[in-house]
């Protein structure tokens, strides 16, 4: 029994509370479910059955505590296994953390103070690393708590950990596979970098990190040699760059012009001296520009004896700036493949930090994004400055720390894509995706992917098995096995107590080629290596290929839409590589979590819910239910106002439904649906049209099962939801509105809310259980219930259909009542409308707008005239009306007797009075007031 409630038990049902606190009522189902074991029964009801649903939970990074936009995706993963779980399929409920990389390496310095790596290293490799795991230790048990806190059954004694052993070796498996295929790859080349946490991004991290800025741009005279007075002018929105200029690039599928600015001879494209205001210019044979050479914008060491010069390049457009690029071959990853093109010097002018390097002048020493003025004032002192400008554009910043980035050269792994990329698009093509749209986002990212960067100059990461020896050859490490046998001192591996750094990096090897000792690179690697590997790590892939080949590829992943280019890609990385085969069959994406009023949530705008708050607040129903309403394409706008709503149109509805209806069997003094003989009921009034009300209220019921079964079992929850409101919007506004009077259907309506809270439990999981347990049902838990199956032959769409036409002629004859002031109380004589009907549902007409004749005709008429018996009903339903109102003010019970004083009732109606009151006796007053009897 809910503690909460503290009322009598009356008859078969336990009085519900009129104004729940629906938090609190959450957290005493949450105390009842341990107290009863309700989770192990939840996660082992099916452990015998033959179907399986097989699900990976994409991991939850363990670095800080969960998010509303977290509980958006966790919902929706729940709501699907307890769906198959009350379906009857065996599941392994395996809960995921993400656990090392860059994000918990960011958090652990914030809260150290530490702003470089050398911090670190000053600290403790050893202590940092520990410091990492502890972080993601104490994050992973609140998470835990937090998403139990949510209504979300998963088996968490036997969560996986990305940073496990486990894990890190079935990586070093893959790219040990990777290896003998011939992918893996060191290469130079100019790396999107993070000057703060001092290391690249990949191409999928960046993805994530551009941002709209605005920029100071300049507009840079090139002094051409040999010529006199002769310029070409260029455009860069990096100013930094200029110090490693090597080269220029023009496009000769444009037309190019020479004009005069000053006294300078400026050569540049016509398009953009048109939009720059040079219109006196002439055009030129754009051919005679290539290869002209030209002097340094600086008068730099690394400058010395770089041979400048122009040269053609496709990717150069007039539509912004010169239409002349200046490149910088150490600055930039496209600059960078043109200048290796052409074999020209590849200055980089910038350590780990941002700062720049000896040789450099007045600009070492300084951040790179701190010099533009200085760059400026060197070009006016040059005679080489024209204008600057800002400008907005996007730009590449730190995924995780939000750091402004840079560019340098460096060595990192790839591995090589253009062999894997046919053979994953293929697989893409089997997956089901919803929406459907992000096959097509899949496609696309396929086709516009480099290659795999996997290496991070970090610290806290999978430790790359790569060593790699003087003398050129490379030894991948597969397993731990492998590991002893070519360690120099395989006690020192079987000593290790984890394979982090820096106590793996201690571990040396023989080169197999040359017999050197070597050490294992000081790379880590990139986090989504650790993520895309789970389908065979977390499903022994390695150790017992019966239990993975039961549950793999998986069923169904779930996980935010910019997982695609993240989490899906790694995984069908992973698949594709070692079983060329999809991973996964199924993919739901969900958009995001936003403010109430659709705008991004943000730290600086303070416009966030914490999560603790916001459960605490609307209570997890609340926030479950306003998730699953969303179609998955698109956002959802959260809020308390929005959530109210919630509240309103569904939770409370249906409390305030149910509620109405144990309090009116206890009053009957209803035994439950095993006693089908109702005391007293042949002296009860009953409804002139409650067979055909039955009939379409089991209709709704099986319809909307049938809806909802669709839509999960087509991973869909907003149909389902949707179906499921507006059942119990017509079960409270129509069927039981219109049957208050009834004794004869508890056990028709008992039948309904045992269904109800089956289907509602996975969406709403404390709500369906606090249902389910008033119910009394011979099943201990809602959640060891069988998902209810459709009675297709009890579903009479016609009738269905019919009820809404009939509801709409009610609407019509309410809305002629107001226009007569006549309100429903007030009984009238007749009314003609135009459709036909048949008799039964003509009473349901006749009951729901208080008219004693419906007739059928060509035109709506409704009959206002009043005679003296119309009139006495009339007073006779307000009297009555007065009486209820005094009884909810004065907080009666329902079942409370009472006696009434009155200066004047209508008298031929006096037993039907203290019938429908409950009333003991009625007497004359001055005024109306009742009190108890």
């Amino acid at each position: 029994m809910i503690k909460n409630f503290k009322l009598k038990i009356m008859s078969f049902f336990t009085e519900l509370p009129q104004n729940p606190n629906f938090p609190q009522l959450e957290k005493e189902i949450m105390d009842w479910w341990t107290q009863n074991d309700i989770l192990n029964k939840y996660l082992h009801r099916n452990d015998k059955s033959e179907k399986t649903f097989s699900f990976i939970d994409g991991p939850i990074t363990a670095n800080n505590p969960m998010g509303v936009h977290h509980a958006l995706g966790r919902t929706l993963k729940d709501v699907f296994q307890r769906f198959k779980n009350l379906q009857g399929y065996a599941q392994r409920f395996q809960n995921g953390f993400d656990c090392q990389g860059l994000w918990v390496e960011v958090e652990v310095e914030k809260d150290a103070g530490f702003n470089s790596k050398k911090d670190i290293l000053d600290f403790g490799l050893d202590k940092f690393t520990t410091a990492c795991i502890d972080r993601v230790n104490k994050f992973s048990l609140i998470q835990t708590e937090q998403s139990k806190r949510l209504g979300m059954f998963m088996d968490w004694e036997n969560s996986y950990y990305t940073n496990s052993q486990n894990n890190n070796l079935y990586i070093w498996h893959f790219l040990k596979i990777v290896h003998q295929k011939g992918w893996l790859e060191l290469r130079k080349s100019a790396t999107t970098w993070c000057p703060r946490c001092e290391t690249g991004l990949s191409q999928h991290e960046q993805a994530d990190g551009y941002k709209d800025i605005t920029d100071t741009s300049v507009y840079v005279y090139f002094k051409l040699k040999d010529k006199t007075n002769e310029y070409v002018l260029a455009w860069t929105t990096t100013p930094w760059t200029l110090t490693a200029n090597v080269l220029l690039a023009i496009n000769t599928d444009y037309p190019y012009v020479k004009t005069k600015i000053d006294d300078k001879i400026v050569y540049l494209a016509k398009e953009a001296a048109t939009r720059l205001g040079l219109t006196d210019y002439q055009t030129i044979d754009v051919t005679t520009l290539l290869n002209l050479k030209y002097e340094s914008l600086f008068d730099l060491p690394n400058q010395k004896n770089i041979k400048h010069f122009i040269t053609d390049w496709k990717e150069v457009t007039p539509q912004e700036g010169t239409g002349v690029v200046h490149i910088a071959p150490g600055c930039g990853q496209e600059d960078y493949e043109l200048g290796k093109k052409l074999g020209v010097p590849m200055p980089s002018p910038l350590n780990e930090q941002g700062h720049f390097i000896d040789n450099y002048g007045e600009f070492t020493g300084k951040y790179a994004h701190g010099v533009k003025e200085l760059v400026f004032e060197k070009l006016k002192q040059a005679g080489a400055f024209f204008k600057t400008e800002d400008i907005i554009h996007r730009y590449p910043h730190c995924w995780r720390c939000k750091t402004k980035c840079l560019f340098r050269l460096e060595n990192s792994w790839y591995i090589k894509t253009d062999e894997i990329r046919p053979l994953m698009k293929a697989a893409t093509a089997k997956i089901e995706w919803h929406p459907k749209f992000v096959s097509s986002r899949m496609q696309n990212w396929l086709d516009s992917m480099d290659d795999w960067m996997i290496s991070r100059s970090r610290y806290y990461g999978l430790a790359l098995p790569f060593y790699k020896c003087e003398c050129g050859e490379l030894t991948v490490i597969g397993s731990l096995e492998e590991l002893k046998e070519k360690s120099i001192n395989p006690k020192q591996v079987e000593r290790l107590t984890s394979l982090h750094r820096p106590w793996i990096d201690t571990i040396k090897i023989k080169c197999p080629k040359c017999g050197q000792i070597i050490s294992r690179i000081p790379e880590v690697g990139d986090c989504w290596l650790d993520a895309g590997v789970v389908p065979f790590s977390t499903l022994k892939y390695l150790t017992d290929k019966s239990y993975w080949k039961k549950w793999f590829p998986a069923d169904l992943v779930l996980e935010n839409t910019e997982q695609v280019r993240l989490w899906f890609y790694s995984m069908l990385f992973f698949g594709v590589t070692l079983k060329n085969t999809i991973p996964y069959k199924a993919v739901v994406t969900h958009g995001e979590v936003r403010d109430q009023k659709g705008e991004r949530i943000s730290k600086t705008k303070k416009n966030g819910i914490p999560y603790n708050e916001a459960v605490e607040t609307m209570s997890a129903d609340a926030m479950r239910w306003l998730y699953c309403l969303q179609k998955p394409s698109s956002n959802v706008d959260f809020g308390y106002e929005i959530t109210n709503g919630v509240n309103r149109e569904y939770i409370l509805l249906l409390w305030n439904t149910y509620r109405f209806f144990t309090q009116h069997a206890n009053l009957e003094n209803w035994n439950g649906p095993e006693n089908t003989s109702l005391p007293g009921g042949s002296a009860t009034k009953q409804s002139r049209s409650g067979s055909i009300m039955d009939s379409w209220i089991l209709s709704r019921l099986n319809s909307t099962i049938e809806i909802v079964t669709k839509d999960l079992n087509h991973f869909g929850t907003s149909n389902a939801t949707k179906a499921i409101q507006n059942f119990v919007t017509d079960l409270s506004t129509w069927y039981i509105r219109r049957n208050r009077d009834r004794t004869d259907n508890f056990e028709l309506l008992y039948k309904i809310f045992t269904k109800l809270s089956v289907i509602i439990s996975p969406f709403t999981p404390f709500l369906g259980e606090i249902l389910h347990k008033n119910l009394t049902t011979n099943t201990e838990t809602v959640n060891l219930e069988n998902w209810p199956k459709v009675n297709k032959s009890q579903i009479d769409k016609g009738l269905e259909s019919q009820m809404i036409n009939v509801r709409k002629i009610c609407q019509d004859i309410h809305a002629a009542r107001q226009l007569a002031n006549l309100k429903i109380r007030q009984p009238l004589s007749s009314a003609t409308i135009t459709q036909k009907l048949n008799h039964e549902l003509l009473e349901v007409i006749k009951d729901e707008t208080n008219i004693k004749n419906i007739s059928i005709g060509n035109n709506f008429s409704l009959e206002t005239k009043l005679n003296p018996e119309l009139i006495a009903e009339g007073e006779y339903r307000d009297f009555i009306r007065s009486i209820q109102v005094l009884r909810k003010n004065q907080g009666f019970q329902i079942k409370d007797k009472i006696n009434i004083v009155a200066p004047n009732w209508p008298v031929t109606f006096k037993s039907e009075i203290l019938s429908r009151t409950l009333a003991i006796s009625i007497k004359k007053g001055d005024i109306l007031t009742i009190t108890k009897a």
